[in-house]
């Protein structure tokens, strides 16, 4: 037995014609019953018939789950399905799925006579103790599991038939069988650090309760102590220097170099042999492009400017001893412990949750400097006015000099997120609480309590005022007047007075450390609120979007922007090809790119052309820069049968990034639509593509992405 007995466990998936909770409904029901050892006693299966007609619901529906229009217009009715499914479903039962809240919701809407005891979603424990995963949609993490024994030992491919994904019926036995991988594995980590056990039995919530751990009640409490993480450090890679090798030092300081006609690989290899040097890119896709290279040649002692995630163990050891853990909490340790079994040496933080602990025990001590530095302009520019000395030793080599004026002025601008300020105070409160709780102290934390919450209200009121600068534009940027002491932000200028007020009485209660951020971001905010504002229309989930605000672009000159940097460094270009030459052979292999005119059925005719001449070697990528305009392309081409012969990739339609890079990965024949940095992610990841396809791509930087796309490309 692996389970609590008193309970029922069951696994319950939908389809729905898409994702939006108020206008979209179930059309596809799979429920799967567990008993405590994790056999099957009960499964059903099902079609739902939609209130809507059938001929409204859009073609992605039959592409996305495979059901016909035919099918549904016959299936049971939701009534009857509703009293077909009310045996699974009483006082002890356990819902548990992957991601699990999109379903309930359907279920609470749906079904609302259904009763369960709680719910567990499989999601953040696949977080916890699957490290470094490129995705953690189901599929992704059923695929990538295959290679572990326990996980083989579970997984029993008879079991499953045909490999059907977004069936709800074939998805229900997966995320079974991803929950007992879990719970298995939780039981070896317990075996190996029996301390941990201890640790779970002091969670609150449901975890603690569905466990059978009636093997573990001799386990003798002490107080616990779990080793440190081993950082490996890699040793400095000795390279010997060639005649073509680029020193540094042969360099101009603040020069334009032309790299354009030099193959990235070639360049870095060039540079690799220089010490004390930062490698500087537009963007995180093409920094990925640069350790990739570098990783491939051998090159292990790369750094990067962010925060490297080590702990402070003396904090950490009074966190594990404090006697009662939140679930975030007890998935935190559990995460340790794991990256202890399998030799990681520093923590894989992938949840807010994480963070806001992670901050508490981190460990402050000086950065490593590493011998090359990786990093974007942002982080450089945020680097260099954190901590000037920090890299003075370095030279710079600054590539994508042409996107400095969106790199820099954006970092100017300096754009204010307040729900990154929410999360930076809820964090302090956690650190307070807990010491609250370490201490025995009940209510030193309540004035930030209280300021968090008027900041909570604050967002709210702020929010809905800038709601109506949005009514009736089809925009995702306003600029406005200075938002300070504005009529149309009257509400949220009255709290943010409030919050002023109330942010002098924190100097009590904050750390010195912690107060300062906290002056730096309200400064920020009313800097921002000061002068002339953009607000930002940000989309996110169902349809459901917020705002963030900044300064009103700022421009400046090239020795405004060249005077920033107290280094020596060199700017490379791969498009102006007026800069220095470094090289004058032509070592640039071309990526075939083709043009299409901007209309969607002639790219359609043409993808079928193609196709139709080499049905075995199907690999496009389509440069889509309008979303509505790649959803038409999409839909076409489904219409038109040619996903049954390719897999097809669309942004906001087939998942989100990590999940569509590893399916481009996993595919022979491919057809993406998406915009231009999706092609930097497949370099990045060495997806190789048959051609480019630009449609409707007309305005001036096209010429830069053009030079980029051949430049970048790594995949030969």
């Amino acid at each position: 037995m692996i389970l609590n007995s008193k309970y029922r466990y069951i696994w319950l998936d939908f389809e729905t014609t898409w994702l939006d909770i108020t206008k979209d409904e179930p059309i596809q029901i799979g429920i799967i019953e567990f008993d405590a050892s994790g056999r099957i006693i009960g499964e059903y299966q099902s079609l739902i018939k939609p209130d809507k007609k059938t001929d409204e619901l859009k073609h992605i529906v039959g592409f996305i789950t495979g059901l016909s229009i035919s099918e549904l217009e016959t299936a049971p009715t939701r009534a009857t399905v509703e009293k077909e499914i009310q045996k699974f479903f009483w006082e002890n039962s356990i819902i548990i799925w992957h991601n699990i809240n999109f379903d309930l919701d359907f279920l609470k809407k749906y079904f609302p006579t259904l009763t369960y005891h709680d719910k567990i979603d499989t999601m953040p424990l696949a977080q916890t103790i699957v490290h470094y995963a490129p995705s953690y949609a189901l599929e992704v993490l059923i695929e990538n599991l295959k290679s572990e024994k326990l996980f083989t030992n579970i997984f029993n491919d008879e079991d499953h038939g045909e490999e059907k994904n977004h069936d709800a019926f074939f998805d229900t036995k997966n995320s079974n069988k991803l929950f007992l991988y879990f719970v298995q594995y939780l039981y070896e980590l317990i075996n190996t650090y029996p301390n941990l056990v201890h640790i779970i039995k002091q969670t609150e919530g449901i975890w603690k309760e569905m466990l059978d751990l009636s093997a573990y009640q001799n386990v003798p409490q002490i107080k616990i102590n779990f080793p440190p993480l081993e950082k490996i450090m890699p040793s400095n890679t000795n390279m010997v220097k060639k005649a073509e090798w680029i020193d540094t030092n042969d360099l101009e300081n603040q020069k334009k170099y032309y790299i354009g006609n030099i193959a990235i690989k070639d360049l870095l290899t060039s540079l690799a042999a220089n010490k004390n040097i930062i490698l500087t890119f537009q963007n995180i896709q093409k920094l990925d492009i640069a350790k990739s290279v570098l990783n491939d040649m051998g090159v292990k002692n790369i750094g990067f400017t962010r925060e490297e995630q080590m702990i402070n163990q003396e904090t950490f050891q009074k966190f594990l001893n404090k006697g009662i853990f939140s679930q975030e909490e007890c998935f935190f340790i559990i995460k340790y412990i794991s990256h202890l079994k399998r030799g990681l040496g520093v923590l894989h933080l992938n949840s807010q949750s994480d963070y806001k602990i992670y901050y508490y025990i981190k460990d402050t001590r000086n950065q490593i400097k590493y011998p090359i530095i990786l990093t974007t302009h942002h982080g450089l520019f945020a680097a260099m006015q954190d901590n000037e000395e920090i890299y003075k030793d370095y030279d710079i080599c600054f590539f994508d000099t042409e996107q400095r004026y969106k790199t820099y002025n954006f970092f100017l601008s300096s754009p204010c997120d307040l729900y990154y300020t929410l999360n930076i105070l809820e964090s302090f409160l956690y650190q307070k609480n807990v010491d609250n709780q370490i201490k025995w102290i009940a209510s030193e934390s309540n004035e930030l309590q209280e300021f968090v919450n008027t900041f909570q209200v604050y967002i709210g009121i702020l929010f809905s005022e800038s709601t109506k600068l949005f009514i009736k534009k089809e925009v995702t940027m306003v600029q406005h007047d200075p938002i300070r002491d504005h009529g149309d932000f009257y509400q949220s200028n009255l709290l943010r007075e409030q919050l002023l007020a109330k942010k002098e009485g924190l100097k009590k209660i904050l750390s010195e450390e912690n107060y300062a951020i906290l002056e730096k971001h309200i400064d920020h905010i009313q800097k921002v609120f000061d002068g002339i504002v953009n607000v930002f229309k940000k989309m996110y989930g169902n349809g459901e979007f917020y705002f963030t605000y900044g300064e009103a672009q700022k421009f400046t000159d090239w020795k405004e922007f060249t005077d920033v940097f107290k280094n020596k460094v060199v700017f490379f270009t791969n498009t102006n090809t007026q800069g220095i030459k470094l090289s004058d052979k032509e070592t640039i292999t071309t990526q075939n790119i083709k043009v299409i005119p901007p209309f969607v059925d002639k790219l359609v005719t043409y993808i079928i052309d193609e196709v139709k001449k080499s049905p075995e070697d199907i690999s496009y990528f389509i440069f889509s820069p309008k979303k509505e305009e790649s959803k038409k392309i999409f839909e076409d081409l489904c219409k038109n049968g040619i996903n049954k012969q390719a897999t097809l990739l669309v942004e906001n339609i087939t998942g989100g990034i990590g999940k569509n890079i590893f399916k481009a990965k996993q595919s022979k024949n491919k057809i993406i639509i998406w915009w231009y940095n999706f092609i930097l992610f497949l370099y990045a990841n060495k997806v190789s593509l048959k051609e480019i396809i630009l449609f409707n791509a007309r305005w001036p930087s096209e010429q830069n992405i053009v030079d980029d796309i051949k430049w970048y490309n790594i995949v030969k």
